[in-house]
């Protein structure tokens, strides 16, 4: 049995004490990751009507999430990297370009067009669960930067509110 003083893999140095921390944080591959923020901009889009999925640094909280261990579990992140590619390939096939180089409309086409699929939907799905979770949490947890979220929404925290550094995550 390891004793609570010696260090583990992932734990860094800090203050002279060892605090447990990744030493890495989960990013999606750069044009997943662009394809990614254009998808969330059809989803939460920039039209004047609230905050958008940029505002809600959507894209650095999905990643975030990510990190979870039980988003890992489930296999998040593969499914966001296969919806990735199948969206990528169906504008390849509809366009014979990719996904984050088509026009908006033409993107928000072949959007609909995996959408009527299962597994599109089901991105889709994901997509926008990850959004809202990034509307709706504390700041703590890397989405809705200065309550943003919840200033469209009128949304009045609990309290206590969850400090960082002890969150739900470092007491897992």
């Amino acid at each position: 049995m390891d004793s609570p003083d010696k260090p583990h893999a992932g734990d860094w140095f800090e203050d002279g004490v060892f605090t447990h921390r990744p030493m890495t944080r989960f990013q999606f591959p750069q044009a997943q990751s662009s394809l990614l923020e254009a998808v969330q901009s059809h989803l939460f889009p920039d039209d004047g009507n609230g905050p958008c999925a940029r505002d809600l640094n959507a894209l650095a909280y999905l990643e975030l999430a990510m990190d979870d261990p039980v988003n890992a579990k489930d296999d998040d992140p593969d499914f966001l990297l296969r919806g990735c590619k199948w969206l990528d390939e169906q504008a390849q096939k509809q366009h014979v370009l990719a996904f984050v180089d088509l026009e908006r409309d033409a993107q928000q086409a072949v959007m609909e067009q995996i959408a009527r699929l299962k597994f599109g939907r089901n991105w889709l799905s994901l997509l926008m669960y990850y959004l809202t979770e990034a509307l709706m949490l504390d700041p703590v947890y890397g989405g809705n930067p200065d309550m943003v979220g919840w200033l469209w929404l009128e949304h009045r925290p609990g309290f206590p509110r969850p400090l960082a550094g002890k969150t739900h995550r470092e007491f897992e």
